[in-house]
This record gives structure tokens, sequence and C-alpha cells, in this order.
């Protein structure tokens, strides 16, 4: 059963990669990379300072700062004990797929997602009643995974995981936050 879930990853990973059309590159090259996003974060984060009490802004920042290091040193620690070879340097996954960017690090699971998603579900859902547009910036994750599968760095399967944890420690910081700011009545 294992062997058909990963034979079923491969194949969905080389169908969605040869989705992608060469004129497209350049946008995808400017989506999948973080310093890109960093303007909208530093918006996002202005707004929350601009809108609530210092004190809380600094914890509800300081926390969504945590969380990208926290989430990204996790999918570090993992994908050294795993070990699993990125699509892009499988000798059985690269010769089907269109391979644009090559990096040499792990594949499972996905960074990206993970990060994205623990950022994005912890501001979703402390700031949802101040600012009711914030259910947009699940517009950044969703184009940044879909960027890895594009350029062939994650399977399917890395990319799901990721979203998993990543709304999981989005979930668990939410409920860290809340219960250290109790008096918090943007909730």
């Amino acid at each position: 059963m294992l062997d058909d879930l990963l034979s079923y990853d491969k194949e969905l990973l080389i169908y969605l990669n040869n989705l992608g059309e060469i004129q497209y590159d350049v946008f995808w090259i400017y989506v999948t990379s973080f310093i890109y996003w960093v303007p909208l974060l530093l918006y996002i984060f202005y707004k929350i300072y601009k809108k609530l009490p210092k004190h809380q802004a600094r914890y509800i920042i300081g926390y969504g700062l945590f969380i990208l290091f926290f989430s990204l040193f996790l999918v570090e620690f993992i994908k050294m004990g795993i070990e699993r070879l990125r699509p892009c340097n499988n000798p059985t996954v690269a010769p089907f797929l269109n391979i644009i960017i090559k990096p040499t690090n792990y594949s499972f699971f996905s960074g990206h997602a993970t990060v994205s998603f623990a950022l994005t579900t912890y501001l979703v859902l402390v700031m949802r009643k101040v600012f009711p547009f914030i259910r947009l910036l699940y517009i950044w994750p969703l184009l940044f995974i879909y960027s890895r599968l594009y350029f062939a760095v994650h399977y399917p399967s890395d990319i799901l995981t990721g979203i998993i944890v990543g709304t999981l420690i989005g979930f668990a910081f939410h409920r860290i936050c809340n219960a250290r700011i109790v008096k918090l009545r943007i909730y």
C-alpha cells in the first residue's frame, strides 16, 4: 500500500509539474522566494501595530516571528532525519520533470508549506475579527506551495504534510497567545 501511495505521489507531481510553461518561469521564481513576501508580512505586522494596543501588538507580532523560526527549525530538523531526496534530484523521477531550480537539501517535508501555513493560520485566527480581509492572506501559502510543485522540488505528500503541520503549529500558537494574553479583546 505504501508503494502505491509513493507511486501516486510521483505521478501526481509529474502531472502537476508538466502543467508549467516556460513563459511563467520568472513569475514562479518570484513567488517561490520568501524575500518577495516580506513586504506583505511587514505590512500586516504594521497594521496590527497600528490597530491594537502596543503591548498586545508586540505579543502578536513576537509570536508571529517566533512561529517563522520555530517552524523552519522543525522542518530542517526533520528533513535531516528522514533524508528524502527531492524529486529534482531523484534519478527515477527527474527525467520526467521540468527542472528549473535544483536545491541540494532534502525534501520531506516542505518548509515553504509549513512556515507559510503556520504563520497564516496564526494571523488569521488572531486577527480575523479585527481585519476581516485577513483570510485573503491564504493566497500567499497557496501560491507559495504550488511554486514548489512547479519547480519539482517537493512531492505532493511533502506539501500536504507541510500544510497539516503548519496549520497545527498555527492553531497551537494561537492557543498559546490566547492563554498568554487572556485580556485580549480582539477574539
